[in-house]
C-alpha cells in the first residue's frame, strides 16, 4: 500500500453512498461501495491517473498551473483549484505556468480507504468538574457536571483543534514531529508526545520531520464522554 501511494494525491473525502463520494468541494462517481452513507474515507489517485487538458465543458476540476518540471519521460505538474485544493499531475504533455487547465478524473481511478481514526482520542481522568488530566497533563475543559472527580473518561479532540508552537515552552506539553502528510489542502502530522503517545494535527502551516513544538489545546474543543 505504501508504495501504491506514493507521491499520490491524498485527500479527506465522505463516501456519500455506494459509488459516489465528494472530495475537493464536488461530488464524483467511483467503483467502491459498502462504505455506508456519509463515511468520512480518504481519497487516494495518482498522479498519473488525472487527466489534464484545456478548460472546456468536460472539467471535473479546474485549477491553474503553478510549476511544471520535466522529469525524463513526463512532466510532474502541480495545479491549483479556486477552492484552495492542490494536485499533483503527470502527463507527457506539458502546460505553461499560469495556464487555466481542466482535470477529470474516471470512476476506476478514484480509490477509496477507509480511515483509520478520524479525531485524537485518549484515556483521561477527571480532576474536578472543570479539569482533566490525559498525556501526563491537567488541562482545563468545559464544565463536566454528573462526573466525579477521579473518574475515568475518554477525552476527544479534533485534529484541527491542536495548536503548535515552535518553542516547546510555549505549550501545554510538547512533542516531535514524526510523520507528514499532505492532503490536498492542508498538513495531517504525526506528533510524538513526551508521553510516548501519539497526537494527530490538522494544519495548513509547513513543519519538518523532527520538528520540536509546543502543542495546546483550547479548553472548550475538547470534548469528554463517560467510559
Amino acid at each position: 500500500m505504501a508504495d501504491f501511494i506514493g507521491e499520490s494525491n491524498i485527500l479527506n473525502g465522505v463516501m456519500i453512498r455506494d459509488k459516489v463520494v465528494m472530495f475537493a468541494g464536488r461530488e464524483f462517481e467511483c467503483v467502491d461501495k459498502g462504505f455506508g452513507e456519509m463515511t468520512p474515507v480518504d481519497v487516494v489517485i495518482r498522479p498519473e491517473d488525472l487527466y489534464i487538458f484545456e478548460s472546456s465543458d468536460a472539467d471535473q476540476l479546474t485549477g491553474t498551473v503553478t510549476s511544471c518540471i520535466f522529469k525524463g519521460v513526463h512532466y510532474e505538474m502541480m495545479i491549483d483549484t479556486p477552492n484552495g485544493y492542490e494536485f499533483l499531475v503527470q502527463d507527457y504533455h506539458s502546460f505553461d505556468v499560469g495556464k487555466t487547465v481542466g482535470l477529470l478524473v474516471k470512476p476506476f481511478d478514484i480509490h477509496v480507504m477507509k480511515k483509520e481514526r478520524v479525531t485524537n482520542t485518549f484515556d483521561g481522568k477527571m480532576v474536578d468538574q472543570n479539569h482533566v488530566e490525559f498525556l501526563g497533563y491537567t488541562f482545563e475543559c468545559p464544565e463536566m457536571p454528573g462526573i466525579s472527580a477521579g473518574e475515568e473518561v475518554i477525552v476527544n479532540v479534533d485534529f484541527h483543534d491542536i495548536i503548535l508552537q515552535d518553542n516547546e515552552d510555549d505549550g501545554m506539553i510538547s512533542g516531535e514531529v514524526k510523520f507528514i502528510l499532505y492532503k490536498g489542502d492542508h498538513y495531517h502530522l504525526t506528533v510524538f508526545t513526551d508521553w510516548d503517545e501519539d497526537i494527530f494535527v490538522d494544519t495548513s502551516d509547513v513543519w519538518d520531520d523532527s520538528d520540536h513544538v509546543g502543542i495546546t489545546i483550547p479548553p472548550e474543543k475538547i470534548k469528554i464522554v463517560k467510559k
